[in-house]
């Protein structure tokens, strides 16, 4: 559980079940999913078992769905913990992604946590950047 689409479920109304069952019809599993408002303009945010991740992106295309794709290895607004089932394990996964958060100037958006597999339960931690003196003196640094 390593990526994460992000859509908006617009069908005309937005449509959360119809999206679920078009990914259940194309037999892709999902191995953890989260969103708010999504059928309100927000985000769902799902992860699918490794190696259905093509399966996905094919029928979110054939139906129409604008999603954007998220890896943790190659983007820094994702981040992935493996945490075990014992109280207080997420905080600790939330806690360092906040920590990391304050020198990048981030905010955490939302918390996708997955079902429990080989390597844990994971968490998915997503995380946008907003307008402080630190991420503005880097965009001035590199010129963006």
């Amino acid at each position: 559980m390593h990526k994460q689409f992000r859509l908006v479920p617009a069908s005309s109304p937005p449509d959360v079940e119809k999206l679920l069952r078009r990914i259940k019809d194309a037999g892709v599993n999902l191995a953890g999913a989260g969103g708010s408002n999504v059928e309100f303009g927000g985000e769902f945010a799902f992860a699918v078992d490794d190696g259905q991740e093509d399966d996905t992106e094919r029928v979110l295309k054939q139906h129409g769905y604008r999603y954007r794709l998220f890896d943790h290895d190659d983007h820094p607004e994702l981040t992935v913990c493996w945490i075990e089932n014992r109280p207080g394990a997420l905080h600790e996964c939330v806690a360092g992604v906040a920590a990391a958060n304050l020198e990048k100037g981030r905010i955490i958006r939302d918390i996708l946590v997955g079902i429990d597999g080989d390597k844990g339960i994971a968490a998915q931690v997503f995380s946008e950047e907003v307008r402080t003196p630190a991420s503005i003196e880097d965009a001035g640094a590199t010129g963006a």
